[in-house]
């Protein structure tokens, strides 16, 4: 009682873009913003999730995360981390890998939101544990090659023989972790490994394995006793309260993780799993004092609108059903309580963001409005005439997902099909291609799902499991089979139009597609390890939950069979 509960923020209203930074904490000297020079942490870092790394000589640094950190018993050490005995004893190459690791790979893989898993845990734990440093160097060089594999038809190259051969000492390292699987040590060093797992499969185009990495890793949770069940008769795992940090930083990690794979996939297959700590369902706090405060409170509201669409598609009328619509309500009510709490937290950081945080902002909107239309849809299980009550939304989120790419200083390639990945250039965490593949394949209103396809089209990097290119090829591909021969009569459904315009009232007024041109249900497989088939399923009309192949694009054809 009677604790500041404000928005922690940067008081300094310089623009935290100039280059030159001769004060401040070195996390902020290394990313060239302006530091607030909080004692013993900055603000700045604390605010978005970092460890400030403090002030050299004069001291200071850390924060409540890595102090609990340094009292952990089982990794130790700062977030600068020396190199351990098994990196000195290495070669050349490794340790060229291993600093391509830290430069490279841990800021650009880990997406827009900070993490402490990716910034200070692999780190640490790459001191003392083999497994951890074997796979990190597997993983830099698949990063730093710039390329994967889903191409390769010939023998291994040198390329992939070092890193097939880091990839089995890191595995061969962990067995004695597998034969002690009740010591928590031990189950988190195997967690951590299956994390760089999932995130060394996704890179290599091997999506199939790296699911099952991802369910192995969702297994030795449970096994563990760090997830519990949620009330009686509601299968939802969530976890347990611990005492460790690095237990939560593991757990956000597969939450994450959990999440890609379950937007890509529909969400009656998806096992309902709210990975973060949480209190009662729904419940959001009245500040966020981090950008990943707000993330992990949407993850929490995406969760449950995955358990809701799984018991809506167990019911013979779930929009009927009392305790479902009570459950939509109070995800509406989340969701709303959420964006008034953003908003806030937005308006106490406005005068002292990095660019880079500024590129997090929309793209947070732009979950938050995918996730209402999805609260909406996910108690009319099959019908795809409920989006188009969501009109409004789809226009708000193309709006956003637009502004985002205009923000964006990256570089953009259009034209490359799937097969022609750039892993430099890739994360694996969630962007925006979720987003925009969902506006594509949901959303009805021509010019929408036209702009969102051709979105998808000037973006080339891959976002885990979901690739641009192969997400535009699909969506595509779906609009193709949907829309057929309906709009051919009208000259208003042209696609040229400039990208990052709005949709008109014009381009409103068009008639939306029929019920019955619609594909129910449209699911990707990506098949092949590596990839070499793109498959699209969806509900057979009429049929019950029967699925049927709908057409098969061939990668190293680029082309579509059917």
């Amino acid at each position: 009682m009677g604790q500041d509960t404000r928005p922690i923020t940067c008081q300094n209203k310089n623009h935290p873009g100039k280059a030159k930074v001769k004060t401040g904490c070195r996390t902020c000297k290394i990313r060239k913003v302006k530091c607030d020079e909080g004692r013993p942490a900055c603000r700045r870092c604390i605010a978005t999730g970092r460890v400030c790394d403090g002030y050299g000589i004069w001291g200071g640094g850390g924060n409540s995360y890595a102090q609990r950190q340094h009292s952990s018993p089982t990794f130790r050490g700062s977030s600068i981390v020396t190199q351990s005995p098994a990196l000195q004893a290495a070669g050349k190459r490794e340790k060229n890998y291993f600093e391509w690791f830290k430069r490279k790979t841990v800021p650009k893989l880990q997406g827009s939101f900070a993490s402490n898993f990716w910034n200070t845990l692999l780190l640490q734990a790459s001191q003392n544990e083999p497994a951890v440093l074997h796979t990190i160097i597997a993983l830099s060089s698949i990063h730093m090659s710039g390329h994967d594999d889903v191409n390769c038809i010939n023998a291994p190259n040198d390329a992939e023989q070092f890193m097939l051969h880091h990839y089995i000492k890191a595995i061969s390292h962990l067995q004695p972790h597998f034969s002690n699987n009740k010591d928590r040590a031990s189950i988190r060093v195997a967690l951590i490994t299956c994390v760089l797992f999932v995130s060394l499969e996704l890179l290599r185009g091997h999506f199939e394995s790296a699911q099952i990495h991802l369910q192995n890793g969702l297994r030795v949770l449970g096994e563990a006793g760090m997830l519990f069940d949620g009330n009686a008769g509601v299968p939802v795992a969530r976890l347990k309260a611990s005492h460790e940090p690095t237990d939560d930083w593991i757990v956000e990690a597969f939450s994450r993780l959990h999440i890609q794979f379950g937007l890509f996939v529909q969400a009656y297959q998806h096992p309902c799993l709210d990975l973060l700590p949480t209190s009662p369902a729904y419940s959001t706090p009245n500040v966020f004092c981090s950008i990943n405060d707000a993330w992990q409170q949407l993850e929490h509201l995406l969760n449950m609108v995955f358990y809701l669409s799984q018991q809506a598609r167990q019911q013979t009328f779930p929009e009927q059903d009392p305790t479902l619509l009570a459950h939509a309500q109070q995800l509406r009510m989340g969701l709303s309580h959420w964006l008034e709490v953003f908003e806030a937290f937005l308006r106490a950081m406005q005068s002292s963001m990095s660019e880079e945080e500024e590129m997090v902002f929309p793209l947070l909107r732009a979950y938050h409005t995918m996730t209402g239309i999805m609260t909406e849809a996910c108690l009319f299980p099959g019908d795809e005439s409920v989006f188009d009550l969501c009109a409004d939304k789809f226009v708000l989120l193309i709006n956003q997902l637009a502004q985002l790419w205009k923000m964006s200083s990256a570089s953009q390639s259009a034209g490359e099909m799937p097969g022609s990945f750039d892993m430099s250039k890739s994360i694996v965490d969630l962007g925006w291609i979720p987003p925009l593949y969902y506006t594509a394949t949901k959303c009805r209103v021509h010019r929408i799902r036209a702009q969102a396809i051709r979105l998808l089209e000037c973006t080339s990097h891959r976002e885990g499991i979901w690739d641009a290119n192969t997400a535009a090829c699909a969506a595509r591909k779906v609009v193709q089979i949907e829309e057929r021969d309906f709009y051919t009569s009208f000259e208003d459904a042209a696609d040229e139009f400039e990208l990052l315009k709005a949709p008109s009232p014009e381009d409103l007024e068009l008639p939306t597609l029929p019920d019955s041109y619609r594909l129910r249900d449209v699911e990707v497989v990506l098949s092949g390890t590596p990839m070499d088939k793109i498959l699209l399923y969806c509900t057979q009309q009429g049929g019950g939950n029967c699925k049927v192949l709908i057409a098969e694009y061939g990668v190293r054809l680029q082309a579509w069979k059917c």
